[in-house]
């Protein structure tokens, strides 16, 4: 979940996000579908963060949609109600919708989510990928440390 102009403190001292202590509903919601709970999430749980407020409400299937209605799903409040994002799909298996609360792309990419900068149409790199990339950067500040050594050195 995403809520913005919120007290964090209030969040942790909780451990937990309780609307009447933080003053507000969180502006975006994202349940990732489960075997157990995954029915839940696009039935009882989409009506009741209608009712609590939630702006944005998405659903991530990694399945494709075995466990929740959709592999990708989103809705926007609506006065009371939700209604549906659009969302796309392309002959390569991608399928997104954008999220206006976190002005991002929302990506089902062969069962995994992405983020995507729309106005760059770079994704937001996984944790897996930022890992690589430091590890690369550290590889080349100890070769550029290596090489001011033997500069040095003569």
């Amino acid at each position: 979940m995403v809520a913005f102009g919120v007290n964090p403190g209030a969040i942790v001292s909780r451990n937990g996000y309780v609307i009447s202590e933080v003053g507000k509903p969180p502006d975006f919601v994202l349940e990732v579908a489960s075997r157990r709970t995954g029915r839940r999430d696009y039935t009882v749980k989409r009506d009741g963060y209608a009712a609590y407020g939630v702006r944005e409400y998405w659903r991530f299937d990694k399945t494709g949609g075995r466990f929740h209605d959709a592999a990708l799903a989103g809705d926007v409040l609506t006065g009371e109600l939700y209604a549906p994002v659009s969302i796309n799909r392309d002959p390569e298996g991608l399928i997104w919708g954008h999220s206006e609360i976190l002005g991002l792309d929302l990506f089902w990419e062969n069962g995994n989510l992405r983020l995507r900068n729309p106005a760059t149409g770079r994704f937001l790199p996984t944790p897996e990928e930022m890992r690589s990339e430091l590890d690369a950067a550290q590889e080349r500040v100890a070769a550029l440390e290596d090489e001011l050594r033997r500069l040095r050195g003569q």
